[in-house]
């Protein structure tokens, strides 16, 4: 390492130690963009929130560079809460383990971006302009499944049905228009991360350009990669064979049944077929835990242990937190001593990432939170769409037949 890069590793060591006990920072606003498909920039995609709110700001790097960015930055740096990153920071007053926390864990621990990432500090300090080296990228919506923790903005097979639902429930089956976007990328020297999501990003032929692009730049970039893993075409597995750093993030949010219950239009048999396709590959796993598949976290859990024991350490478990009629609060009080008693069993069992997202889950209902009308808004969601997709939410969680019958 020539001296330069020792100077810059050096600064970047000393900042990350005075910033990991600093209780209002993130890295993600120093170092990443989130762009949608309706054109707009977010500084992440946890709390949904702008990186402008001033209509002059058009591109990529003014959007990164707006002065709401510069005052989220400022604020951070001085240790105050910004209230565009509330997501996180009201997760960690209810005793949460918080996406700003395990962001922060994350790319401290990833010493290989340590230089680039000084370089986006040492640009804030110096108020010099700024570029993303992290780039979470969703070309449009397109996707074939139906995710009942999903809406119409990240499926456009949900917006297909929800057009023939809409006039039942207005609000909660909204629909929008199924736009696509060519995002201009700039391809720099520190660019570490590209990310993509969906929609389903291996059915969206945008992004087999773009993953074609970024083999021909660089290689060595990590690409990680959001995915059902329900439909893996020829020419996807291709190109994802060129980069060196590929990483993908297995979407699966139950065993057997629960899972193709949950995510309808997966097959539970294909996903474990096309995971023996990437064999070679690194794998993340992501559970989206809900009223749905909260009893059956446990067997999830297991199988990943047993069936893919090299990767079950990467196994992030989040909490549903969009749809409030399947927030795990929603569980009845006298069903859950038997769920906490197994999550508890499992936590003994598991790494430190799904842990984490254990103990958020044993955290919540432990919690005198439970509320009614959500509950019973809950059995309605649920029975519009059984109707509607010829499904039983009785055959599945028998947990919760009984609610069902009254």
């Amino acid at each position: 390492m020539d001296a330069p890069s020792r100077t810059l590793l050096s600064i970047c060591i000393m900042k990350f130690d005075t910033l990991k006990n600093n209780d209002s920072f993130c890295i993600l606003p120093f170092i990443h963009q989130e762009k949608k498909f309706n054109g707009t920039f977010h500084i992440c995609c946890y709390g949904d929130q702008l990186q402008s709110d001033s209509a002059a700001d058009n591109t990529s790097l003014e959007n990164f560079n707006s002065q709401k960015m510069q005052d989220i930055r400022t604020a951070m740096m001085q240790n105050k809460r910004h209230n565009s990153c509330n997501f996180c920071y009201q997760q960690e007053d209810l005793g949460i383990v918080s996406p700003r926390m395990r962001e922060n864990d994350s790319w401290m621990k990833w010493k290989d971006t340590h230089k680039a990432i000084t370089v986006c500090l040492e640009n804030f300090d110096q108020k010099k302009l700024m570029r993303p080296i992290s780039y979470d990228l969703r070309y449009s919506n397109t996707c074939t499944l139906k995710c009942r923790m999903c809406n119409s903005s990240s499926s456009s097979s949900i917006n297909a049905e929800y057009k023939k639902l809409n006039q039942i429930w207005p609000e909660k089956f909204w629909v929008i228009d199924n736009l696509r976007i060519n995002h201009d990328v700039e391809f720099h020297n520190d660019v570490q991360k590209i990310y993509l999501a969906g929609g389903e990003p291996l059915v969206e032929p945008l992004n087999l350009e773009l993953l074609n692009q970024a083999a021909n730049y660089n290689d060595e970039l990590v690409i990680l990669i959001n995915t059902s893993l329900n439909i893996v075409n020829a020419k996807f597995y291709e190109v994802l064979q060129k980069f060196k750093f590929l990483t993908l993030v297995v979407s699966i949010d139950g065993t057997d049944k629960v899972n193709d219950y949950i995510r309808h239009g997966s097959n539970f048999e294909e996903i474990k077929r096309n995971l023996g396709k990437f064999s070679k590959n690194d794998k993340m796993f992501s559970t989206c835990v809900s009223i749905y598949n909260i009893f059956n976290l446990r067997s999830l859990i297991k199988f990943i242990q047993n069936e893919y024991p090299q990767h079950a350490h990467n196994h992030s478990i989040n909490i549903v937190n969009d749809i409030e009629e399947l927030f795990i609060e929603n569980i009845p009080y006298k069903l859950r001593p038997a769920i906490i008693n197994e999550l508890n069993q499992i936590l003994h069992e598991a790494d430190d990432l799904p842990s984490v997202g254990i103990k958020n889950c044993i955290t919540i209902l432990e919690k005198n939170n439970f509320n009614e009308k959500r509950f019973r808004n809950f059995i309605k969601y649920t029975k519009i769409l059984d109707e509607s997709r010829q499904e039983s939410i009785k055959e599945v969680v028998p947990q919760l037949a009984e609610y069902f019958d009254e």
